[in-house]
C-alpha cells in the first residue's frame, strides 16, 4: 500500500552507498591530498608551486 519512487540510482552499482558514504570518502580524499601537499613542500620546488596554487584556489 506504500508508494515507491523510482530513483535514477536504483539497480546500479551506486545503489548501496548513499550520500554520507560518498561525503566521507570525498572529504577523506581531499584531506589526504592537502596534508600530502603540505608534506611535499619540504621535498621539491614543483610541489611548492602546486601547494601555493591549491592555497590560492581554496581562498576564493
Amino acid at each position: 500500500m506504500g508508494q515507491y519512487h523510482e530513483n535514477w540510482i536504483d539497480d546500479t552499482a551506486l545503489e548501496f552507498p548513499r550520500t554520507g558514504f560518498w561525503l566521507v570518502h570525498l572529504l577523506g580524499t581531499v584531506m589526504i591530498f592537502i596534508l600530502g601537499m603540505r608534506f611535499a613542500v619540504h621535498r621539491a620546488p614543483l610541489s611548492i608551486m602546486a601547494y601555493r596554487f591549491m592555497r590560492l584556489l581554496r581562498k576564493r
